[in-house]
């Protein structure tokens, strides 16, 4: 195990191509993922381990061939293919690839694939953290996979732990070549290759290279590194913001929202019916980013609708409002029409205060008309409100809402042609419509027979954010009530619409924000982020118009995947008791980094000095040689040659002289340390020596 273990320190070894693999994968399953194509991610990641594997097999069968050293020219000519022959080489990859506009991301992935193939020295080894780091510049620049933060990490650690162990093999080459492991050995032996020699790594670390910082201490400054910026990255974004003030204008079209739940889209999309699809996995994610920060007069936990979808296509909703020409409510926003026959409305003011650029406006899900300040928001077709000023960040909002008191209870929902587009039941199971129709039977009210459907809901599905993904091949709604028995909010909030109109009741499914009252301001404020994207159903019922619907919220959850745990979307190490037991072991660790780094300065300072005082008194013994000789020392000289070159000058005093540079040649030189009491000896001595060549001299000039 000994010999092993100094094969592997002394040269590259399968540790190393091990650290270079996991790197390498970690940046290209990042690529993938910030398209949302797992695929390339696999496909790319198998390449890269078996470029790997190859590479090391081609090290260990040509270590004593010139061949290894052409290593840089095989992988150039991997770099110019995968610029060269990105089209062909796009064409390989599944799913088509990287769009055209990304292409970047897909040469750098070649880059790394091809060039995983040609690694067999450390230099080109550590060339890979090149087209590496590129593609962490680039999915950051996007914007669209939260997990990258953690990948990077690991790709760090990994890196400086090579580059470590690269620098300790080329500090063993610069020690052969000085001729340390040579030393004592007769003229002309030859210099151990580091390549072929095991075992010098432990050789070196006997003599005055020991002081060399290994792999472990690069580790150890990685992970240290990490911590600190888990810790110290969100104070100073933080503090950052917070001195900003809002003058700091960002650019829209560089920010995209990332939307936590969105199964197979973005929030505020860019485009009018973009479709939204249910039933995919929920993509858990990092720390949220700051939204908007919300103060209303409206009390309690609240609903912030952002965007309407009426059409529900087997998969998913699509918005068909925002782009219909017909006239009447399907191509009007239905709730101002309806207004006025609202009879519990109520004038409310809020204000909102951007981070980030939102299309959309949100608003109380139960607003019915809005009037931003400065005109800076404009009513849609489907009855959303889109931001015209993408510089806008604080915005002032009155309108009227409906907030019909407990004693006020719907009853009927309209019927007519008119409600077309929320009473469309073309796409619904037959299955969901028996089961609907099965709840609400007997029930008296449009109202009561809401609530019957949404308590059935909510009692047969589990709440889990974990849930796995629906297959394609069956209709979302229908697999979550009768198979699969659990979802998060898309699945219910869509039950709840198809249920609703199964039996003829005008309904919708809506996305928007959920505050989280973990996140109130002392000034009664609401900070939303984006894991607080949220989605729910809205049923029209006459005299009151859109009234909220949520079978989540009374659903049982599996533990720690509940409402409200996606707002909570910090790293399983920021939680709980291990959040606390971290944060401890890190204030340990910085005070017992603090106390050694002291310690060592301390006693390092000793040494110096002890060093610092051998030094001079060496000096000071050298001129005293050069003066009893008459000329200076040559370049090139040893003291042991200089010493016998001068003899004849030194006469009764050479006995001395020799005693005294012994001890300064051990004292210099070898591996044994020296204390303050021998320099001291050293310095008497030389002076006893000068004296007594003083007066060799003064004899000489006298006779």
């Amino acid at each position: 195990m000994a010999r092993r273990a100094e094969r592997d320190l002394s040269r590259i070894g399968w540790l190393d191509y091990v650290l270079m693999s996991i790197g390498s994968c970690l940046a290209v399953y990042s690529a993938g993922m910030s398209i949302g194509l797992i695929s390339i991610s696999y496909f790319c990641i198998v390449l890269v381990v078996l470029g790997s594997c190859v590479s090391y097999g081609i090290r260990q069968l040509t270590i004593h061939s010139p061949l290894i050293k052409l290593d840089a020219y095989f992988y150039s000519a991997g770099v110019v293919a995968s610029i060269f022959l990105a089209t062909e080489l796009r064409a390989v990859m599944p799913d088509g690839g990287f769009p055209r506009e990304m292409g970047a991301a897909g040469w750098l992935c070649w880059m790394l694939i091809l060039g995983s193939f040609a690694t067999w020295q450390d230099s080109t080894l550590l060339f890979q953290a090149i087209p590496a780091l590129a593609l962490f510049g680039l999915i950051g620049c996007y914007d669209t996979y939260r997990g990258v933060t953690v990948a990077f990490f690991g790709f760090l650690i990994c890196l400086t732990t090579l580059f470590a162990r690269a620098h300790g093999r080329e500090m063993l080459r610069k020690a052969a070549a000085s001729g340390y492991f040579t030393r004592g050995l007769a003229p002309g032996t030859p210099i151990p290759s580091v390549e072929t020699t095991p075992g010098l790594a432990l050789t070196l670390k006997k003599g005055p290279w020991r002081w060399i910082a290994g792999p472990e201490w690069a580790l150890a400054s990685a992970i240290a590194v990490v911590l600190t910026s888990l810790l110290g990255a969100p104070v100073i974004r933080e503090s950052v913001s917070s001195v900003g003030g809002g003058f700091v204008k960002l650019n829209p079209a560089a920010i995209r929202m990332r939307t936590p739940p969105a199964p197979a889209g973005t929030s505020q999309s860019d485009v009018a019916g973009d479709t939204v699809r249910i039933g995919l996995p929920y993509q858990k994610g990092a720390i949220p980013k700051k939204l908007f920060e919300v103060g209303t007069e409206l009390a309690g936990r609240q609903y912030f609708r952002s965007e309407i979808y009426d059409l529900y296509t087997r998969h998913g909703w699509q918005n068909t409002l925002g782009f219909t020409d017909s006239s009447g409510p399907a191509g009007s926003p239905i709730d101002t029409l309806s207004e006025s026959k609202i009879k519990s409305a109520t004038e409310f003011t809020f204000n909102i205060h951007l981070y980030r650029y939102l299309k959309l406006l949100p608003l109380p899900s139960d607003t019915l008309a809005v009037k931003a300040s400065d005109g800076s928001a404009e009513l849609q077709r489907d009855g959303t409100w889109a931001l015209k000023d993408s510089s806008a960040n604080e915005i002032d909002i009155s309108g009227r809402a409906n907030l019909a008191s407990g004693s006020q209870q719907p009853a009927a929902s309209p019927r007519g042609a008119e409600w077309h587009n929320y009473t469309d039941d073309s796409y619904i199971p037959a299955s969901v419509r028996r089961l609907a129709e099965s709840v609400s039977a007997g029930k008296k009210t449009d109202f009561d027979k809401a609530i019957a459907i949404q308590t059935e809901i909510s009692r047969r599905i589990v709440y889990n954010l974990d849930a796995e993904e629906y297959p394609e091949t069956k209709d979302p709604v229908e697999y979550a009530l009768f198979e699969a028995k659990q979802g998060y909010c898309t699945a219910f909030a869509s039950a709840m619409v198809q249920m609703a109109r199964s039996i003829g009741l005008p309904s919708r499914y809506v996305q928007g924000y959920l505050t989280d009252e973990r996140r109130a301001e002392p000034n009664g404020k609401f900070l939303v982020t984006d894991a607080d994207y949220h989605a729910w159903a809205e049923l029209y019922f006459n005299d009151f118009g859109w009234v909220r619907f949520d079978p989540s919220t009374d659903a049982q959850c599996v533990n720690g995947e509940c409402l409200g745990d996606a707002g909570d979307a910090r790293p399983w190490y920021q939680k709980g008791i291990v959040a606390i037991v971290l944060d401890v072991a890190i204030l340990a660790t910085i005070i017992g980094l603090i106390v050694t780094v002291v310690n060592y300065f301390k006693g390092s300072g000793r040494v110096t000095n002890v060093k610092s005082e051998l030094g001079r008194t060496y000096i000071s013994f050298n001129r005293a040689l050069e003066r009893a000789a008459g000329h200076r020392r040559l370049v090139g000289q040893t003291a042991n040659e200089f010493l016998e070159h001068i003899r004849p000058c030194l006469k009764d005093c050479y006995p001395i002289a020799r005693d005294l540079n012994e001890r300064f040649v051990s004292a210099l030189y070898s591996a044994n340390s020296i204390d303050a009491t021998s320099v001291e000896l050293l310095r008497a001595d030389v002076k006893v020596l000068k004296l007594k060549l003083s007066s060799t001299v003064d004899k000489r000039i006298a006779s």
